[in-house]
């Protein structure tokens, strides 16, 4: 089989499977699309010491170029930490990439290109004090800079012309919070117009059943005002990643819109953990008259508006993990693991034209097992599956009619570890 980080193309995860870059902020500038975000390491913790820049044309959203490293620490005079979630934008000729680091200081470096590399790091300030927070982000509109940072409780204020210092005047606490009666603002803000409103994006603890705060911060949600200061009223939500990985732990993204479609980037965790984080994409329906924003799901589609079966090649594409199975990196591959009984993944609805198929496998299977597949809330076969010392080509004949169908592929044995599955295929 051919192998699948040749063949991921605008779908999710949309970069190669062994990058793993969470809190992405889109931005276009010219004729590309650029994304700027933290860079994780496979089984490591949040971040690094280093960003990364990616891109693609605004005419073809699945053609992703990564451009190496942007920034790294060693550009940073005043501290060696890891660099937390960034921000960019483009000001009177010269690109500006807005970093923190993890502990807690914030600053911000200049480049000729989008891309990078970005120089001369300077401390963002408040009254001549370095500021302390995390997650910048950065807004231009109507001659105005306005930048927003902090967790719990989100802090903002205007830039003046250095964009490195903050005009005290402007500067306001409190925007957005977790407190009793807030909105449920963990982490992450964004700020971005949507129509002739102001929206915050933002990493949440809101719940119904846990109002404000105390959640896990797996939903992006949005906040919407007529002034960039607020006050700002809870919408809802944009998009939740709480069942792409067993330990989902937190979201960071942002909305764009992209000629005449609206996105939202966010990210999902692996490896049964709250990092080894990918980026991913999903349309989304937005009412820009009203500022509304409908509710998202995690799919297996990204930039694809529709999937068809020879998309269908690795479980790294999956859009949801339940019962224990998790993605992790190994033995050259990007396997779906912890598969005990009643585990497995799922992927968003396929277009088929109907008649036979054949399901393939790349599997190592551990211990005797059931391999379920559905095709929406159909059965449409089951196979035994045999221990085999190494990885085995699992073949499964099936028919469908002409539809739209979600996948499933649930696996149920008495082993806590049934296999391990590498890559698939439907033809």
């Amino acid at each position: 089989m051919e192998h699948p980080t040749d063949r991921t193309a605008g779908m999710n995860p949309f970069l190669p499977f062994g990058v793993y870059v969470p809190d992405g902020e889109p931005k276009v500038f010219g004729d590309r699309v650029y994304l700027y975000g933290s860079y994780d390491r496979f089984n490591g913790g949040y971040c690094s010491k280093e960003y990364h820049s990616f891109s693609a044309p605004v005419s073809d959203l699945t053609d992703w170029t990564e451009h190496g490293v942007s920034f790294t620490t060693n550009e940073v005079p005043w501290s060696n930490a890891d660099l937390y979630a960034p921000d960019a934008l483009f000001h009177n000729g010269t690109y500006y990439l807005f970093f923190c680091l993890s502990d807690g200081s914030e600053g911000v470096a200049e480049s000729p290109r989008p891309e990078g590399p970005f120089r001369n790091a300077r401390r963002i300030t408040l009254d001549g004090a370095p500021i302390t927070g995390i997650d910048p982000s950065v807004l231009e509109d109507n001659g105005h800079i306005y930048y927003t940072w902090g967790q719990f409780e989100l802090r903002m204020g205007e830039l003046n012309d250095d964009l490195c210092s903050l005009k005290p005047e402007t500067v306001r606490s409190g925007v957005i919070t977790n407190h009793d009666g807030g909105e449920g603002f963990h982490e992450g803000s964004s700020l971005r117009k949507l129509g002739g409103k102001y929206c915050l994006i933002y990493a949440s603890e809101f719940t119904p059943d846990r109002p404000n705060h105390g959640a896990r911060p797996t939903k992006l949600d949005y906040a919407v005002s007529d002034a960039p200061c607020g006050p700002y009223e809870r919408r809802g939500a944009v998009i939740d990643n709480a069942g792409c990985d067993p330990s989902s732990w937190n979201d960071h993204g942002s909305v764009i819109k992209i000629g005449s479609e609206w996105f939202v980037f966010y990210h999902a965790s692996s490896n049964n953990s709250a990092f080894s984080r990918r980026a991913r994409v999903e349309r989304l329906r937005v009412d820009e008259a009203n500022a509304a924003i409908e509710q998202a799901a995690p799919s297996s589609n990204g930039f694809l508006p529709v999937l068809r079966p020879q998309n269908v090649v690795s479980p790294v594409n999956a859009c949801r993990f339940f019962g224990g199975a998790y993605l992790t990196e190994k033995d050259g591959g990007f396997p779906t693991v912890g598969i005990g009984n009643a585990a497995g993944f799922a992927f968003s609805a396929v277009m088929f034209d109907g008649g036979a198929y054949t399901l393939t496998l790349d599997c190592l299977v551990r211990e005797p097992a059931v391999l379920r597949f559905s095709l929406g809330e159909e059965t449409a076969a089951e196979v035994r599956l045999f221990p085999n010392e190494s990885r085995q080509t699992v073949t499964v004949p099936f028919i469908t009619e002409k539809a739209a169908l979600p996948l499933q592929f649930a696996f149920y044995g008495s082993g806590n570890e049934l296999c391990e599955v590498y890559e698939l295929s439907l033809g």
